[in-house]
């Protein structure tokens, strides 16, 4: 009886020694798994970049002189009120190194000189012997605008965006409107190559016909680009 009792000691110490020994082997088990999860491959995101306004140029120049030239003489003006001049066109192509929108704004640097006030109205210098007079005014009709996406587009006609109004045609450039190539009242027009008419008309007052010596006109506006919205 004793030596059973002596086996089955020894039987319950051996299944107690495994029992323990596959507790063990589990444990590690679990750390071994929990190890592999905190050396995992890790990839670090990171977004980069900048946001740099393109660069704008007018025959390679930041700033030019468009002229438009008018001649006449007293004996042109009617019988009867003013005289308006036949309108002379210039072209101006504006180019971009990067797609962007374009528009512009007008000052004014005749404003104390328009014959007639109004937003489309430029002055165009002052006569008499005191510098008192107004010479007369000019508007300026902005058409034919067309953008291109590259130099190798061959482009496409737009619209002119002047304010909120747009016009398909063309449309006379206002003092107090920012004014844009755009496809629709709601959308600019991008590209990189940016081209319209500015069509320049004077009206000169009547009272040139009895002005005695030379009269110069003297107009003055400047056209600032900017870009995007």
């Amino acid at each position: 009886m004793l030596v059973i009792d002596s086996i089955f000691l020894f039987l319950f110490f051996i299944i107690r020694r495994l029992i323990m020994f596959k507790k063990t082997l589990c444990a590690l088990s679990l750390i071994s798994v929990s190890y592999a999860a905190f050396s995992a491959p890790v990839a670090n995101l990171k977004v980069t970049g900048s946001i740099t306004p393109p660069t704008c140029t007018i025959d390679n120049q930041n700033e030019v002189d468009v002229e438009y030239k008018f001649d006449t003489a007293p004996s042109m003006f009617p019988l009867s009120g003013n005289l308006t001049l036949t309108p002379v066109s210039k072209k101006i192509e504006i180019v971009c190194d990067a797609t962007t929108y374009l528009s512009f704004e007008a000052k004014d640097n005749r404003s104390d000189s328009p014959m007639t006030a109004a937003d489309t109205n430029f002055g165009l210098g002052k006569f008499g012997t005191d510098g008192s007079k107004n010479i007369g005014f000019y508007t300026i009709n902005m058409k034919n605008a067309t953008v291109k996406a590259d130099s190798e587009d061959a482009g496409k006609q737009t619209g002119i965006r002047s304010g909120t109004l747009f016009s398909a045609a063309q449309a006379l450039v206002k003092k107090t409107n920012k004014t844009a190539w755009a496809i629709s009242s709601t959308q600019l027009a991008s590209g990189q190559i940016f081209a319209a008419d500015f069509e320049v008309t004077p009206t000169l007052s009547e009272d040139l016909k009895n002005s005695s010596g030379d009269v110069s006109l003297d107009g003055h506006a400047v056209l600032s680009f900017g870009f995007g919205i």
